[in-house]
């Protein structure tokens, strides 16, 4: 059993969960039940105190929404269902990203014969992770009405040795991020590796003037759009939107983002229309969307959007056609790239020689090179 949330004081950004969030194009959530698949955990049930962000690769699991108030009396109820065909039930919080081996987990609970066992991080820092006898109806209860808090009810130790983010502030979803990027942990871009360190999704479209520098991340159904720079460890979540000239410079940007045009984005967190500075440990609400704004959720309304931008193209494309010019046109779409990277995906990491004049000039103002 899989907890979401269940405290608001912390361990979130926006409304949302830090859990829910994605990190190189796949939330913790998502990267945690392989995990306990993996493990050979036979039915896994998820409780959140909120509902999902929409996203291409959807949760495959018994999934359901608990409000706040009684979220914690709704785990028990899950806990109790579990416990009527099992054993044991495996409980953890997210919380944290913690690369516990569950199977060992299970196999020491086992062999011990605890009612209750929780895993411990290599720096002795207790986790939100428990597996618990399906006969021990009382203790179970009390931890889970304590909000898994409860330090006078026993527990036997496991130590796990592998990587632990404790999530706690949105500063550490960004820490992950770059633990990801050195290789340090367990989680792995989601997505075609063009160049070395440089991560593309599906559906993704990166203008070719726009510059992407290693180790950098661009998710399902992003734009990149004309003269935007992403380097140094940023991530762009999917459906997010970087506009013309921005810098995205070591920052995530969160699914369903748009950033708007001449902004430099540097050390932060983007999206639900703020931004949090890592180095200030302060988050700032945006009012206005031209600075930060938000794409659709709504398949079919980006679908509307689309087509729209082609019928508006048509007249440019039959111009062309029949006068034969060859200068450039400014197209001005919501996804002004969709004809770039699907078509050469070495255009989007061209050289900087290979710019044109006015991004060279932007870098050279910036300080950006060919690193």
């Amino acid at each position: 059993m899989v907890l979401v949330g269940g405290r608001q004081e912390a361990e979130r950004f926006g409304e949302y969960p830090l859990a829910l969030l994605d990190v190189l194009g796949r939330s913790v959530l998502m990267r945690t039940l392989d995990r306990i698949r993996a493990a050979g955990v036979a039915e896994i049930t998820v409780v959140s105190d909120t509902d999902p962000l929409p996203h291409p690769k959807s949760v495959t699991c018994k999934f359901s929404v608990a409000s706040p108030q009684h979220f914690w009396d709704d785990a028990l109820q899950k806990f109790r269902r579990l416990s009527r065909h099992s054993e044991r039930v495996l409980v953890l919080r997210l919380g944290a990203w913690a690369e516990v081996d569950f199977a060992a987990m299970v196999n020491q609970h086992r062999d011990s014969g605890s009612a209750i066992l929780r895993a411990y991080s290599p720096a002795n820092e207790a986790l939100d992770v428990f597996v618990i006898s399906s006969g021990n109806q009382t203790e179970a209860a009390a931890l889970l009405r304590g909000e898994l808090r409860d330090e006078r009810i026993a527990t036997a130790v496991h130590y796990c040795d592998g990587y632990v983010n404790l999530l706690a502030t949105p500063a550490d979803l960004r820490a992950l991020s770059l633990d990801a990027f050195a290789g340090e942990c367990e989680i792995h871009p989601c997505g075609r590796e063009l160049r070395p360190g440089v991560w593309i999704g599906r559906g993704a479209h990166v203008h070719r003037c726009a510059r992407v520098v290693a180790p950098a991340f661009i998710g399902d159904y992003c734009s990149v759009r004309r003269d935007a720079v992403i380097t140094r460890g940023s991530s762009l979540e999917h459906h997010s939107e970087v506009d013309c000239a921005t810098v995205i410079e070591n920052s995530n940007v969160m699914p369903f983002t748009r950033v708007g045009a001449g902004l430099d984005v540097e050390h932060s967190i983007v999206g639900f229309r703020q931004v949090h500075s890592v180095p200030r440990e302060l988050t700032v609400n945006i009012e206005d969307p031209h600075l930060i704004g938000a794409t659709t959720t709504d398949i079919s309304v980006r679908l509307i959007a689309g087509l729209s931008w082609l019928i508006n193209l048509l007249p440019t494309i039959g111009w062309r056609l029949i006068f034969g010019s060859r200068t450039e046109t400014n197209l001005g779409s919501p996804s002004e790239a969709m004809s770039q990277i699907s078509a050469m995906p070495d255009a989007a990491l061209a050289p900087v020689e290979s710019q044109t004049k006015s991004y060279r000039e932007m870098a050279a103002g910036r300080r950006y090179g060919n690193e």
